[in-house]
């Protein structure tokens, strides 16, 4: 039997080798970006979506704090860049934290509390009682605001823990069946190259199809925020969405690329 007709009768198993390879590379991908609370606090710390979430969250701020006489006149209500990244940290853990209850509102709170103190002790006021007050008559109403905010997002990963478990139990499976595979299809042409030239064209195979699923996961993605999220948090959501999806695109075409200098340089021994 030649080595041409060889390569032709494991079409199913480069299919199955194909298949298994796509689950294991994006479940892989998934895990450390879109499940891992340390990629997504970076992509979202990014300076355009810390200057989003500033001016959307001083603008909230605004209208529950500047309705006070007492604390009017204390610019300290404005978050800073390092105040929004130190809620940013806080609000990512508890949206990744299986609690249901959202407090990062409270969060948001405590850092304009300390920050309308430490003001006030400069202009010599003794209004820190107060300013309690104001903070803890507000905690609801923020938490809700936040709520309402980053609520959808938080019920679309709730029980995040099991997703990840289920996700490196789905890689392992795959994992398993992807090397018994390549042992049969190894054993099967009997040549180390005829072999490569086979995990070439499973590579590229692969990358055709994680663009594929890629494409068919990114719009609907795009509809939910559309459809859930308030219009004010929607900028920084789709800047998140589109910096983890660039991860998506940037390894498939590594994976493109190795695969179809392997099969190319493999391509001679097909026959």
């Amino acid at each position: 039997m030649s080595k041409s007709l060889s390569y032709n009768r494991h079409g199913f198993t480069l299919i199955l080798l194909s298949i298994c390879l796509m689950v294991i590379v994006f479940l892989g991908i998934t895990l450390s970006t879109v499940l891992n609370s340390n990629y997504v606090k970076k992509v979202v710390s990014s300076e355009t979506n810390v200057t989003l979430i500033k001016n959307y969250t001083n603008q909230r701020l605004g209208r529950l704090v500047n309705s006070y006489s007492i604390s009017s006149n204390l610019s300290s209500v404005d978050l800073t860049n390092q105040d929004v990244k130190k809620i940013i940290n806080t609000s990512v853990n508890e949206v990744y934290n299986d609690d249901p209850k959202l407090t990062i509102g409270s969060t948001i709170l405590a850092t304009i509390s300390s920050k309308m103190k430490n003001e006030a002790s400069r202009y010599g006021l003794d209004i820190d009682s107060e300013i309690d007050t104001v903070i803890n008559s507000n905690e609801s109403i923020m938490n809700q605001i936040v709520d309402n905010d980053l609520g959808p997002i938080e019920q679309v990963i709730v029980k995040i823990q099991t997703i990840k478990r289920l996700i490196k139990m789905g890689i392992i499976v795959a994992g398993a069946i992807f090397v018994l595979l390549a042992i049969r299809l190894r054993v099967k042409v009997r040549s180390n190259m005829l072999f490569m030239h086979h995990i070439g064209t499973v590579g590229i195979c692969t990358s055709i199809l994680l663009f594929l699923l890629l494409g068919c996961t990114y719009y609907p993605l795009q509809d939910l925020i559309v459809s859930n999220i308030d219009y004010n948090a929607r900028d920084v959501l789709y800047n998140v969405l589109n910096g983890i999806f660039l991860s998506y695109v940037s390894i498939i075409f590594m994976v493109f690329i190795v695969s179809i200098l392997d099969w190319g340089s493999t391509m001679k021994y097909k026959y």
